[in-house]
């Protein structure tokens, strides 16, 4: 299956602090942070720092330009996905700018751990292909997802016979859909780790 999910990188792009991201994370903060993520105690003060960082006018939740700041994110064609399923608050449609918490934001950068298991990161990466949220890949979510890893380049045609090679060996019950054990054998043999996993 075609699996381009993340680039390995430092998720810290050149983003300009001020004297309040230099102080010692509160103690009660940092435990919280690390009931929801895979951090350490360093690795979540450097995460709270790195999101005061990019929170640019500091009102305490970042928002998908805030985000963009970070160079992997930036980097990655499917930021906008990421931005979907990572639990940012707010309905754009209704004219709201969607934000992520620090909460939300260490759960984030969590699946993005190097010490995230396996298991999170294929949830994680299968939740970026079920384009539409139905709990299962269908041969549409496929085609949107190659028209991102492409940037809408793939011939119609051709696209439709990889969507149709990838369904025949994937689909073993034939059900027209990718469920999460299929998706889990068909990149089995993939690094899928490395491409969800930034250096933090």
């Amino acid at each position: 299956m075609y699996m381009h999910t993340a680039v390995r990188a430092s998720p810290v792009a050149c983003v300009r602090g001020n004297a309040d991201t230099h102080r010692a994370p509160p103690a009660a903060q940092v435990e919280e942070l690390k009931l929801v993520s895979n951090f350490t105690d360093t690795e979540v003060a450097r995460l709270i720092k790195i999101f005061n960082d990019i929170d640019i006018d500091r009102g305490g939740t970042i928002s998908r330009d805030e985000l963009f700041k970070l160079q992997a994110f930036r980097a990655n064609p499917f930021l906008g996905r990421i931005i979907h399923v990572s639990g940012f608050s707010g309905d754009e449609g209704e004219g709201e700018e969607a934000t992520l918490s620090i909460k939300e934001f260490a759960e984030l950068m969590s699946v993005f751990s190097i010490r995230a298991s396996r298991e999170q990161k294929l949830r994680y990466a299968f939740k970026i292909y079920d384009c539409d949220g139905d709990g299962k890949i269908g041969k549409d979510d496929l085609r949107q997802t190659l028209d991102v890893i492409t940037a809408g380049k793939m011939d119609h045609d051709f696209m439709t016979v990889v969507v149709d090679q990838v369904f025949q060996e994937a689909d073993e019950d034939k059900d027209g859909f990718i469920h999460f054990d299929e998706f889990a054998k068909i990149v089995m043999n993939t690094d899928i780790e490395g491409k969800l996993t930034f250096d933090f």
